[in-house]
């Protein structure tokens, strides 16, 4: 009957007939090749034995070292059925070996049996030309444990998480266990698990929970890495990875972002509207890409929707094209990417920042002809001319005190203006001599409508090349080479200077007013003293004397001297002396009784007149004296004055 079943099976597996194939070759069934097979049903493990023939036929011997075998495995009976191939293109003599070293040698081979099969089982070694020769081991019975595991593991990473799925077998599978999730950097096999390095993901996932998520937000993970699911019951595990609980490719578990490592730069081209970013060096990886943004430099971390461009990383420059109509402050950054989309967004100082650079394709975009000017009540009014054709523009205006504003050290700012009004007024607290006035812009331009300020300073167009004088013009007083003085006869006394205001106090009939200098002048006048407009003067003197018996009790003095002139105002009370009346007469007539009294006291009159002369008198002798004292001791005081 076993002749009958392996003729049946060479028949279903030859190609070309048995006849020619034993022709052509001197290695068969019969050359003494055995396979035997052995099952243990502690570990459910087949182990088959092959043997080479023991013989020192050469040609034999060569012929198995270059010849090579499968190993199959079939269902024993008197039909046999296909089953499985174990093995194929297995070779066990080789060229390298010696005739001695092959002849009787044994080899094992380990095999885990399908637990869906409880069966007797044979093993065929087939070998020749389409397998036309057939060794079959003796019959063996395996019997396989049912599988306590589940099936259809798959895995998903995105987004800092990892999606593990499965399935039950079944409906009825018993629920008295727990799961277990591993993780390991190689595929697991019932061979290696054993031996292999593994962690546990999780030991408590309820029965019958067909996912779980691994989330690795907290920390960075950039990984390729395994997921193996078995069920944990009372006393035992399924470990066999018998079907489907263990992953077969693994996961690309990456949210750590690549960093870029360089320094960006960005110039603007004003005849091209062109601005390149130049970064010197790109990064040969084909997982990478470069994103290109518009950062705000205050900002530290990038703006995703601004992003200007992607571009491959292994390229070290870029040129972008700036639209008419803008006038900008910018600076770029880029970032590095990678196919998991892992991007650094926050800056530090090492990030690739470019320097601010202005944008602009508009002509005109700052105020000219700056001018200042100082009003009368100290007010100082910057005015400008506005070209900017930007209602909403702002003006900002600065002053300095030690020297055009060419930049803003040293500089304060003052209150802000609108452009279009082209001029701003402030009033000093601090009002110096020499000051500069700059304005610069606060506007947004273009389509993105961003204020910033347009720091940029051109001397005599938006910053002053001379100053102004923000005090009042000084009044240079006159140098006078003499001084002058006032002398009455009642004994009044002062020093004349310009703008002098003097009051000599009551003068009478008779008194004598004397101006003089310390030298030789050239005319000393007053006005007004005998009526409006009239003039007392004198040529070039050094004194003017005259009597203050004048209706106008006033001096509006002059004293010149060449270029030098002072004036002054010199007043006096004058007290008029009232003679006697003819009313006075009558009454003397009338009282004719008293004649003789009278003519006694008339006689005394008359002496009191003969006294009013000889006091009148003495007052010129008096007065000649003063002057002369004073003429006397004019040049002494004088001469303590220069």
């Amino acid at each position: 009957m076993r002749s009958a079943l392996l003729f049946t099976t060479i028949l279903l597996f030859a190609i070309v007939p048995f006849s020619n194939s034993a022709a052509a070759s001197g290695l068969d069934e019969n050359s003494g090749i055995t396979i035997t097979a052995s099952f243990d049903n502690s570990t459910e493990m087949t182990t088959l034995n092959v043997s080479m023939p023991v013989t020192n036929n050469a040609t034999l011997l060569d012929e198995l070292k270059d010849e090579t075998f499968s190993i199959f495995r079939l269902v024993a009976g008197d039909y046999p059925v296909y089953i499985e191939s174990i093995a194929t293109n297995i070779q066990f003599c080789t060229q390298g070996m010696s005739n001695s070293e092959c002849s009787g040698a044994t080899f094992q081979i380990e095999y885990f049996p399908s637990p869906f099969d409880h069966d007797d089982f044979e093993y065929v070694l087939d070998f020749g030309n389409n397998g036309i020769h057939w060794i079959i081991s003796n019959s063996v019975e395996e019997a396989v444990s049912p599988v306590m595991a589940v099936e259809n593991l798959t895995g998903m990473y995105s987004d800092d998480i990892t999606t593990l799925s499965w399935d039950y077998i079944d409906q009825d599978f018993p629920m008295n266990h727990s799961v277990m999730i591993y993780s390991h950097d190689s595929p697991a096999t019932r061979d290696n698990w054993n031996g292999m390095a593994k962690t546990i993901v999780s030991s408590s996932v309820p029965a019958g929970t067909t996912s779980y998520q691994i989330d690795h937000s907290a920390q960075q993970v950039e990984r390729e890495i395994y997921y193996s699911v078995t069920l944990l019951f009372e006393t035992s595990e399924d470990a066999r990875f018998i079907g489907s609980n263990t992953l077969s490719q693994p996961l690309n578990e990456d949210n750590t972002a690549p960093l870029f490592v360089g320094e960006l730069t960005a110039s603007f081209d004003s005849a091209t509207d062109v601005t390149t970013l130049d970064w010197e060096e790109g990064v040969p990886d084909d997982d990478l890409l470069i994103n290109i943004y518009r950062h705000d430099s205050e900002l530290e971390q990038i703006n995703p929707g601004r992003l200007v461009a992607t571009v491959d990383a292994s390229i070290s420059n870029y040129d972008i094209i700036v639209p008419f109509g803008e006038h900008r402050l910018t600076s770029y950054a880029i970032t590095l990417v990678d196919s998991e989309g892992n991007e650094i967004l926050d800056l530090t100082e090492a990030s690739p920042v470019s320097n601010s650079v202005i944008e602009s394709t508009i002509s005109t975009t700052t105020i000219t002809d700056i001018s200042a000017e100082r009003y009368g009540d100290g007010t100082i009014v910057v005015s400008w001319t506005d070209n900017t054709q930007n209602p909403n523009a702002i003006a900002r205006v600065w002053r300095s005190l030690t020297g055009p504003i060419d930049s803003f050290d040293n500089v304060e700012e003052l209150s802000i203006a609108n452009v279009s009004s082209e001029q701003y007024s402030h009033n000093p607290i601090n009002a110096h001599d020499e000051a500069w006035y700059a304005v610069t812009i606060d506007a947004a331009w273009g389509s993105e409508q961003e204020p910033w300020h347009d720091d940029r300073l051109f001397d005599g167009v938006n910053s002053m090349q001379n100053p102004i004088r923000e005090t009042e013009d000084a009044i240079e007083e006159p140098t006078i080479n003499f001084s002058s003085q006032v002398l009455t006869s009642t004994g009044f006394r002062a020093n004349i200077s310009d703008g002098s205001m003097l009051t000599l106090g009551p003068m009478y009939e008779g008194d004598v007013i004397v101006i003089s200098t310390s030298s030789l002048v050239t005319n000393i006048s007053c006005h007004d003293i005998a009526g409006q407009g009239t003039s007392i003067g004198s040529g070039p003197d050094w004194a003017l004397s005259f009597s203050a018996n004048q209706t106008g009790e006033k001096c509006l003095g002059t004293i010149v001297d060449g270029q030098d002139e002072i004036g002054f105002t010199m007043t006096w009370n004058y007290i008029e002396t009232i003679p006697q009346t003819d009313d006075d007469d009558d009454d003397n007539d009338d009282d004719d009784q008293k004649d003789g009294v009278n003519d006694g006291k008339k006689g005394q009159d008359d002496d009191d007149e003969k006294g009013q002369i000889t006091t009148v008198i003495l007052t010129i002798v008096i007065l000649a004296l003063l002057v002369y004292l004073f003429v006397m001791m004019r040049t002494q005081d004088y001469s303590e004055e220069e």
